[in-house]
């Protein structure tokens, strides 16, 4: 299974199953997020069944990706995502992101409270979680490309 979290974005797990391709933007992180949270959550995301892509957005890295996590409020760069139907994890976006609840099957984000490994990380999970369900995943992928900031 290790050998497939490193094709492209359209993975298939043994079990039959796409799996996700998670993006973290790196690009214009503190060295204090890097060293307290990046380190630890990427030790986390290591357990999950995905593809991990870090770095410096480009059209590229975007274009492969399912999930883009944002550590600072950027919002050219969650625009860029949403285009590309990309669903942002982020932080509070001042009420531009509505944290997705798939119960009234609304909401164009997955939402974090503060820069906590533990609440990225939920807020990853619940991402990968629901790109299990293609319904649900092409809805949010919907209202990502629908959304601007």
């Amino acid at each position: 299974m290790h050998q497939a979290l490193h094709s492209t974005s359209k993975i298939i797990s043994k079990k039959g199953v796409k799996i996700p391709t998670v993006f973290l933007a790196t690009a214009h992180i503190s060295e204090n997020i890097k060293n307290e949270v990046l380190d630890t959550l990427e030790e986390g995301l290591s357990h999950l069944n995905i593809k991990l892509l870090k770095g410096d957005i480009s059209e590229k890295l975007l274009e492969k990706s399912n999930i883009i996590v944002l550590f600072d409020e950027d919002k050219a760069i969650l625009n860029q995502a949403w285009e590309e139907g990309v669903v942002p994890v982020v932080s509070d976006f001042n009420d531009v992101i509505v944290d997705y609840n798939p119960n009234t099957e609304t909401g164009n984000g997955f939402v974090y409270d503060s820069l906590n490994y533990w609440e990225i990380f939920t807020a990853i999970v619940r991402a990968c979680e629901t790109y299990k369900f293609p319904y649900d995943w092409k809805f949010i992928v919907r209202s990502c490309k629908k959304s601007r900031a």
